[in-house]
């Protein structure tokens, strides 16, 4: 079997687009391919001279200096993992201590961590030595990515090369990715999401352009920012988009060489999906679903204006499984359902990560071994509760949501669909809260609206589509939800705040 690397790959791309643009800043500076190749070989030479590390933190602050670092740390055959320093000192100490990370790529040495720092800025000099990189394996792992723990503390899935390659160029098929193509980087680098756009751009030859992110000071900043650079590929969570939608922001003319708009992280309400097509009628729109620990994306579904004619349906199907991957949809007791069942999905194939860094027991959990079906091919359990439907894969809810609730089982997922399709409100969480004896509890909805509308018209919209027992004890109106810094609904924040009222 041929051995690949990103590095190696990455090589080729190098080869090919010497003199291209590969990436444009936070601040509009712009890099060559032939540039990123050379900094980060020098960068690479003195990643391999530090003894005894196996895997570095990348300060995720988006600058040149952090795509060297990562550039660099796949070529050495370092296991590198974005860290946000602005989260609590508690939280990076816990991410550190799971990883054992004893390295940190930085250009701000006054973190207040007893850790290594080095910095590109400081140590990428001219002088490397050359080709004395070692010898990366196509199982090697390339990176970590973290995502929350229902335990609270963070759990960091390990991705090998051959699973983001592969994820890359299944992504070059399914989106027509091609080098005339730039990327806009909109995501966090510590966010999932950032894999699309860092393997897609650089192992395909497009151009990044990597952005602040949202300003809520000025977010219209953003989208000039995309326009200026002539971006032709969004990726972003539906809220990012939503945000936008709420504050009439999206426009023909700010938009106008966005070609392809590509959209997961979570669901999209169907009245604001419409919302967005009727304004911006001639993109491509790309609805996506993959959990962190199956290398980003593992269907895609490219909508069309049928997709709206479908009968109940809470979201826009997820489409097809990738051709990378090979799935079961199986009950409470590991039982395959009949076609047309909801259970819960588990995928299988070469781009299923190799378990959670330091957490053995989670990854026993999660993460199964090959089965007789499907022989040689890792398995994990996404929790997602799925069903087929005319060869086509449509999310129901998270196994972690369903509740128990006046002896009825609920899907409160449900209930905010249908909240998303009273017309004046934006957004919707519901969560809930069992009583002090256990046995019982409240259903709590939070809704952002556009107009003020009150609790009793909420209910009597409600009624109209669903069961009493469905109905929220509490009902709170609010402007706007919390986000997170992943840009999707922050939904432990809205709970602690509300959880107190009920």
């Amino acid at each position: 079997m041929y051995n690949y690397n990103f590095g190696l790959l990455f090589k080729d791309t190098v080869n090919k687009y010497n003199k291209k643009i590969a990436l444009v800043d936070v601040d509009g500076k712009k890099f060559s391919y032939e540039y990123l190749d050379k900094k980060s070989d020098q960068f690479a030479s003195i990643l391999n001279k530090q003894e005894k590390i196996h895997i570095v933190a990348i300060d995720s602050k988006k600058s040149v200096n952090t795509i060297i670092a990562f550039l660099g740390s796949l070529k050495s055959g370092l296991t590198y993992f974005f860290l946000d320093l602005n989260l609590p000192k508690n939280r990076i100490k816990q991410i550190l201590k799971r990883t054992n990370c004893k390295l940190l790529i930085s250009d701000n040495k006054k973190i207040g961590l007893k850790i290594n720092i080095i910095s590109v800025k400081e140590k990428n000099s001219n002088s490397f030595l050359k080709n004395k990189f070692k010898t990366v394996n196509s199982d090697d792992p390339a990176y970590i990515m973290f995502t929350s723990g229902s335990t609270g503390e963070p759990k960091g899935a390990v991705i090998s090369h051959q699973s983001v390659i592969n994820f890359s160029y299944w992504c070059k098929k399914e989106f027509n990715i091609s080098s005339k193509d730039v990327i806009s980087q909109l995501n966090p680098l510590y966010f999932d999401n950032s894999v699309f756009d860092l393997y897609n751009s650089f192992l395909h030859g497009c151009t990044l352009v990597l952005t602040k992110g949202l300003e809520i000071n000025n977010p219209e900043k953003l989208l000039i920012n995309l326009k200026k650079n002539k971006c032709s590929i969004w990726f972003s969570t539906p809220s990012l988009l939503i945000y936008f939608l709420n504050f009439n922001l999206i426009n023909r003319k700010k938009f106008h060489f966005i070609k392809k708009i590509i959209f997961g992280g979570e669901g999209f309400p169907i009245p604001k999906l419409k919302e967005l097509i009727k304004i911006l009628p001639k993109k491509s729109y790309f609805n996506v679903y993959g959990p962190t620990e199956c290398t980003c994306i593992c269907s895609s579904h490219l909508i069309s204006k049928k997709d709206f004619f479908e009968k109940n349906i809470n979201y826009i199907t997820l489409g097809q499984i990738a051709e990378n991957f090979k799935y079961l949809i199986v009950n409470k007791v590991n039982k395959e359902v009949k076609k047309g069942q909801i259970g819960e999905l588990v995928l299988f194939g070469p781009n299923v990560g190799y378990g959670y860094i330091g957490d053995e027991k989670l990854t026993k959990q999660n993460f199964i071994s090959p089965t007789k079906k499907f022989e040689y091919l890792r398995g994990y359990k996404t929790g997602d509760l799925v069903k087929f439907k005319q060869d086509k894969l449509y999310f129901i809810g998270r196994k972690d949501t369903q509740i128990k609730h006046l002896g009825y089982r609920i899907e409160l997922n449900e209930l905010e669909v249908t909240l998303n399709k009273h017309p004046q409100i934006n957004e919707a969480c519901v969560f809930y809260v069992k009583n002090k004896n256990k046995f019982s509890g409240k259903i709590v909805c939070v809704a952002a609206v556009k107009k003020k509308v009150d609790q009793t018209e909420i209910l009597q919209f409600l009624k109209k589509f669903l069961p009493k027992y469905f109905m929220p004890q509490a009902t709170f109106i609010v402007k706007n939800l919390p986000k997170n810094l992943n840009g999707k609904i922050d939904r432990s924040k809205i709970r602690k705040v509300y959880e107190k009222k009920v």
